[in-house]
């Protein structure tokens, strides 16, 4: 057993060997190993799906997975983890929910990690764009709601990922500001670096001037509208093109976006200049980001988009809407664009303006790179989340926290 502290992570999923693929499964991962390197003893308690093994070890956390009912197996396994050592309950979005009603039951301080908020001040209830139609229902709204605060409000701190997610916690979820602490989410930098001759396998765009899009195709996230600025970039730069990534996650199979996108490419006549590509592993995504001139992502809205900070560890100026979390990575004219949601004659201007000047794209790459490393690092965030953990133990019971050899966890440079 490490000398740290002990931290009891509550998630929903946690990838096998480390190879996470989906959703937040970057973020339990990186930090999970962040905070193992630093001496800690991490203990991470997941749902358990087909073909996992009930335990695993691998970089110096042990995971935990349990069989449904999740909430009775995991709480019970919870209690014994926490009650070995001094111990930290770390839970993510409402994972762990079962906190709110037996919170004095487990004698350990309890940490809730918030990724973004059901109730926002900044997303509506519907999204619409000509046929297209998303809407939330009402009632599931609520239930989120409710599992949401109930859990965040029983936490002796929230961890918020954005200064947009912090300011939802405190004007819809009624959570005290003085309870409340910015950790913004990390990039791999090792992983995420520049590519010097990458590869797109399956795409012939060679001599193209790459625009890329990385995320999930439902209207939240305005790959529409980033289509349809393909026409005003294409009149203005011949040789460009658009790769979208990401496909429909499991939670949106029954709405036809893949087929609502490939109308709109054929009625814009771009068959040959956007390419719809379906989700590709997450260590593979250097290489595109890599081969792109730049990257957009034209959302709505964003809790703290992760694809954000992994353009800029490549070295890729980005172009984004001024929305949510977005404000806390970008600085406008600098390492990247602001633009409108919803208008793509704004988002052709800003990508026209990088694709024309390669100097001007360069050194907003390198300048994005820079922040990441100054701001972005899981070692950064690591060490944030130390800081809230001092704050709910007595210092004497503390352990310390000595940074430790990735090599001795089996990380990079481990062979």
């Amino acid at each position: 057993m490490s000398d740290g502290l002990r931290i009891c992570r509550l998630v929903d999923s946690y990838p096998m060997q480390g190879r996470a693929s989906f959703g937040l499964q970057p973020v339990f991962f990186n930090l999970s190993r962040a905070q193992a390197r630093r001496g800690h003893d991490v203990q991470v308690i997941a749902k358990r799906h087909a073909g996992e093994p009930r335990e695993e070890t691998h970089q110096g956390v042990v995971i935990h997975r349990v069989n449904p009912p999740m909430n009775s197996n995991a709480y019970l396994l919870l209690r014994r983890l926490s009650a070995e050592t001094k111990s930290v309950v770390h839970t993510h979005a409402t994972t762990g929910v079962f906190m709110a009603l037996l919170r004095k039951t487990v004698n350990s301080p309890l940490v809730s990690q918030v990724h973004g908020t059901t109730f926002s001040a900044a997303t509506p209830l519907e999204l619409t764009f000509n046929h297209a139609r998303l809407g939330y229902s009402r009632w599931g709204v609520t239930m989120s709601y409710i599992r949401e605060r109930s859990l965040w409000s029983a936490a002796d701190r929230v961890a918020a990922v954005s200064s947009s997610v912090r300011s939802d916690l405190m004007s819809r979820y009624d959570i005290r500001g003085d309870k409340i602490r910015l950790v913004f989410n990390g990039v791999d930098v090792e992983v995420f670096r520049r590519v010097e001759e990458p590869s797109l396998p399956g795409l012939d765009l060679k001599g193209r001037k790459i625009v890329l899009y990385v995320g999930h195709f439902g209207l939240r996230k305005g790959v529409i509208h980033l289509i349809k600025a393909m026409q005003g970039v294409v009149h203005e730069v011949p040789d460009s093109a658009l790769v979208c990534i990401g496909g429909v996650p499991p939670w949106m199979r029954d709405l036809p976006f893949w087929d609502y996108l490939r109308q709109e490419i054929r009625r814009d006549n771009l068959e040959d200049r956007v390419f719809l590509v379906d989700r590709i592993p997450n260590e593979k995504l250097p290489e595109y980001y890599s081969s792109a001139s730049v990257f957009v992502l034209p959302s709505y809205y964003e809790a703290f988009p992760k694809v954000l900070i992994e353009a800029m560890a490549c070295e890729t100026p980005v172009v984004t809407s001024r929305m949510g979390g977005t404000v806390d990575s970008v600085r406008d004219g600098e390492n990247g664009y602001f633009v409108q949601y919803g208008r793509p004659e704004q988002i052709a201007e800003a990508i026209v303006r990088i694709l024309k000047d390669e100097r001007l794209g360069r050194r907003m790459g390198e300048k994005g790179r820079e922040l990441v490393l100054r701001e972005f690092t899981w070692e950064k965030v690591a060490t944030r989340m130390d800081s809230i953990y001092a704050e709910l133990l007595p210092r004497q019971d503390l352990p310390q926290s000595p940074v430790l050899d990735p090599v001795a966890l089996g990380g990079p440079g481990s062979g």
